[in-house]
């Protein structure tokens, strides 16, 4: 709420409206006073005077006595009497606004669209892609004001990820921080910023910070929904800023050299440094893990997250160095060595990186394009991925397929390395954050296929007790296991593995028949290790905590687990066709 306090002021002349020391006395007039001694009144005259003394509570100047109401202003209610003015909102009182609530989507499309044209930007439609999915959630009296923003690009929805598709508005979501400062950097700039980084509004953040819309300290979470307070704010100091001529062209100078350096990596690297630390990464287990692991091996030279500067994005000089490291630290030597590794640009690279260019070359996980390296380039995340895959595999793919490196993409999905979600900014530059858990990912699965053709499993169900391999007379095979009940007899138990004969098995759980208090049947599939194929079925008889009947088939024969009778301490496995 408004601050009043009465005072007594010697002055010349009367007035309106007068500012000292940043006070701002407002006695109707819509207008504030520029600075201290220069105020405008109704009429349009400057009046000035002089400060001669000053003392708690009052001004003493030249002149005669003139009892003047004096205001000060927070800035969000100076935004709120502004906004209520330009129809921006129909709330003229902090209650009725509701500062702290969220605010909506299509309610910040009403505000924003309001502000644009109170502002005079030029009304050119420059998108027709405005028809979403879910139109009909949208407010019936926001419905004009949601195309509106959406033409001009102010908004764009999710059609911009799918274009085959209606996208989506989400007229409902919670507006997010980053969310409105592209929105507005868009409607300063009329053009949309680079978006090919992730985040991918980082650009409009860092454009937005260094125009003051916003400080690095008010993002406490980069991707947290805005309130509306801090909504009147931003479009209030966008307002002096446009306004204000000199300040618009150092305002735009700003934006114009950052997008001269915007797609530059290293650039980027450094502004978002300050980025990476508001968003909330910094006690990510696995992130930290991941960072530790790449320094003990010498992928990285960093050990905290914040040093490691997760949001940056990464070079093709970088991606060269750490991904022939990795392919050292496991002994992935290529099937293939490609000869061809002069390149016409690599006076341009890192010097202390041009050897680890020429290893990832000759060991074909990374190569150039018509004589050039590129090394100063980001390098997508599709780039990144196939070279993983062509590492691991030893050779390329199939790639006549369309995307190109579709392949490659279900093969890191297999392998739990990358998700659906990352289909989304599949061909946009990989941040340090995704190489760091993709190569950690990347190196738990490998560690986990390795165990699981080695003597030692935590997590298996059935093991052949040692010397026990016999033949039957059937010339069928035959031997005693070991079962682990306590896993069985988890409610919660959906993946285990197996071991028969020497051969391990993946089995998972698809249903679970109860019979009776501690009895029922489960059924399962059973999956080939190596390529996690479908081979087989398998049903588990359970009674009172013990095994009655277990029947695995598979391709090549069926087989039944039974009881002993002379202990409970094993089983047997029996070939049985």
């Amino acid at each position: 709420m408004k601050k009043q306090r009465t005072i007594w002021l010697l002055i010349a002349l009367s007035t309106l409206c007068l500012t000292i020391s940043g006070v701002s006395a407002d006695t109707g007039s819509n207008d504030f006073c520029v600075s201290a001694g220069i105020c405008l009144t109704d009429t349009g005259v400057y009046i000035s005077w002089t400060v001669s003394t000053w003392a708690t509570n009052t001004w003493l100047v030249t002149g005669n006595s003139w009892l003047v109401t004096v205001y000060t202003w927070t800035e969000f209610q100076q935004a709120l009497k502004r906004m209520f003015a330009n129809w921006l909102t129909s709330y003229g009182t902090e209650t009725g606004y509701r500062p702290a609530d969220f605010l909506t989507r299509q309610e910040a499309a009403k505000i924003v669209w309001q502000a644009y044209t109170v502002l005079w930007y030029v009304q050119e439609i420059k998108n027709t892609n405005c028809a979403f999915s879910d139109a009909s959630l949208v407010d019936s009296t926001l419905k004009s004001h949601v195309s509106n923003v959406c033409k001009r690009w102010l908004f764009k929805g999710t059609q911009g990820y799918s274009p085959a598709t209606l996208g989506k508005f989400m007229p409902t979501k919670s507006l997010t921080r980053p969310e409105i400062m592209a929105v507005l950097v868009r409607m300063f700039e009329w053009s949309t910023s680079f978006e090919s980084i992730s985040p991918r509004r980082s650009e409009y953040y860092l454009k937005g910070k260094a125009i003051r819309l916003t400080t690095v300290s008010s993002q406490t979470a980069f991707d947290s929904p805005i309130t509306r307070q801090e909504m009147a704010i931003y479009i209030y100091r966008l307002r002096n800023i446009v306004i204000d001529q000199a300040a618009k062209a150092n305002a735009l100078n700003v934006i114009n050299q950052l997008n001269q350096t915007g797609s530059d990596s290293s650039q980027l690297a450094t502004d978002f440094s300050a980025l990476a630390g508001s968003i909330s990464v910094d006690k990510d287990p696995e992130l930290l893990e991941a960072i530790r692991w790449m320094n003990d091996n010498g992928l990285t030279n960093y050990t905290t997250i914040q040093d490691y500067l997760p949001f940056a994005i990464l070079t093709r000089e970088q991606a060269a160095k750490i991904l022939y490291s990795f392919s050292e630290v496991f002994d992935f030597v290529a099937m293939w060595t490609n000869t061809d590794c002069t390149f016409t640009d690599i006076s341009t690279a890192d010097e202390s990186l041009v050897n680890s260019i020429e290893n990832a070359c000759r060991a074909n996980i990374m190569k150039g394009t018509n004589g050039k390296f590129m090394p100063k380039t980001t390098i997508k995340k599709s780039e990144f991925v196939t070279a993983m895959i062509r590492m691991f595999e030893g050779k390329k793919l199939d790639e006549t397929w369309t995307p190109r490196r579709k392949n490659y993409f279900q093969k890191a999905q297999d392998m739990g390395i990358v998700s659906p979600a990352d289909a989304i900014t599949f061909e946009q530059p990989i941040t340090r954050y995704e190489v760091a858990l993709f190569l950690y990912r990347f190196k738990v699965k490998y560690q986990m296929l390795n165990a699981l053709n080695s003597n030692k499993l935590n997590n298996e169900i059935i093991n052949t007790v040692p010397g026990s391999i016999t033949t039957g007379s059937n010339n069928l095979l035959e031997s005693d296991v070991y079962i682990d009940m306590n896993s069985i007899e988890n409610g919660n138990f959906d993946v285990g593995y197996i071991e028969i004969f020497g051969t391990r098995y993946k089995i998972v759980k698809s249903s679970t028949e109860k019979y009776f208090s501690d009895n029922f049947v489960r059924y399962g599939d059973v999956f080939d290790i190596d390529n996690d194929d479908k081979i087989g079925t398998m049903s588990l008889i359970v009674s009172n905590g013990y095994t009655i009947e277990w029947t695995i088939r598979l391709p090549d024969h069926d087989y039944l687990i039974s009881q002993l009778t002379e202990t409970n301490a094993y089983y047997q496995i029996k070939q049985i066709k």
